[in-house]
């Protein structure tokens, strides 16, 4: 199969970037990509999938290649939810598919329950929905994030901080608490680095460094209850890494009640020995369940609905 088609869709601040692998001409699973990754989160996955199903992989606003918000905003969960319903907007969808990779697949989740008529498949790799929060640590979180993302814009007016490429792989396998294998740090750092043009052996990271300050949206017990009852009709499968802790079963174990028994197909399996890069460490793996998931939905959606480009 040829590479992506690489895209930009606008937005009113600017653009989001993205890839776009297989048929242009039928609607694509949406590819939402983790907390500070990017498009490239999906390279290796995406190229096995797109005969079957094609892939629309985007950089969220302020992450790879989109455009930043404006200095002076910080960037929230329901942010990119908005900014999810403009690619619904913008290619005219009357449903739409997600596949998505950590806070992609909580993005899916709580798309789906503001929008249950519009959604009619969601693949989620390695989480479910954002993470639990007592009260407390909620408003403590807030107020330390509040001083922390006036801190990041006084410092990004100071000079850019530059690093060898050999540097940024081991920041990024470690940032990642080891989960990104070094070989396929690469995918990510393609798009969120730059080369520098007074030294040109050295890069510096092209992604807004605010996204670090991410206001996610705390998921009360009541409240993702509450969102799972929204979703009806909806072809879900929940692939989770063994050796990660984004995904826990027993906390969860009631969605999961909730979501089969309202789901028109509903599917959960656990990679043996993968960490939370499933996905782009071993996509052979995600691959063989996606593709089975996709069969088992047969013509439902994609196969008559042409995206408007």
């Amino acid at each position: 199969m040829n590479g992506p088609i690489e895209l930009r869709i606008p937005m009113p601040w600017g653009c989001l970037a993205g890839c776009w692998y297989g048929d242009q001409q039928i609607r694509p699973l949406l590819a939402l990509h983790g907390w500070q990754d990017n498009a490239g989160s999906f390279a290796r996955l995406a190229p096995l999938i797109a005969s079957h199903r094609s892939i629309l992989a985007i950089d969220l606003p302020g992450h790879g290649r989109s455009s930043h918000f404006p200095i002076g905003l910080s960037y929230h969960f329901n942010d990119f939810i908005r900014v999810i319903h403009r690619i619904v907007r913008h290619y005219r969808w009357e449903k739409i598919s997600f596949i998505g990779h950590s806070m992609g697949a909580a993005l899916s989740f709580y798309y789906a329950a503001y929008f249950p008529a519009k959604v009619d498949m969601i693949i989620a790799i390695d989480t479910l929905t954002t993470p639990y929060c007592t009260p407390d640590i909620q408003i403590d979180i807030s107020t330390i994030l509040t001083e922390r993302i006036l801190a990041e814009e006084e410092h990004q007016q100071e000079s850019v901080e530059l690093y060898s490429y050999e540097l940024l792989k081991d920041l990024l396998y470690r940032g990642s608490e080891q989960s990104v294998e070094r070989a396929h740090c690469k995918h990510l750092l393609e798009r969120s680095v730059r080369r520098s043009i007074s030294n040109p052996e050295m890069y510096y990271f092209s992604r807004d460094s605010r996204v670090k300050q991410l206001d996610l949206v705390c998921s009360q017990p009541e409240l993702v209850l509450a969102l799972a009852e929204r979703l009806d009709d909806i072809s879900y499968l929940i692939i989770k890494a063994e050796h990660s802790e984004h995904l826990n079963e027993e906390r969860l174990k009631d969605v999961f009640t909730i979501l089969r028994a309202k789901s028109r197909i509903f599917e959960f399996h656990t990679l043996k020995g993968e960490k939370h890069h499933v996905h782009l460490n071993s996509p052979e793996r995600v691959a063989d369940c996606v593709i089975r998931f996709i069969r088992m939905n047969g013509s439902h959606g994609a196969t008559t609905t042409k995206a408007r480009l």
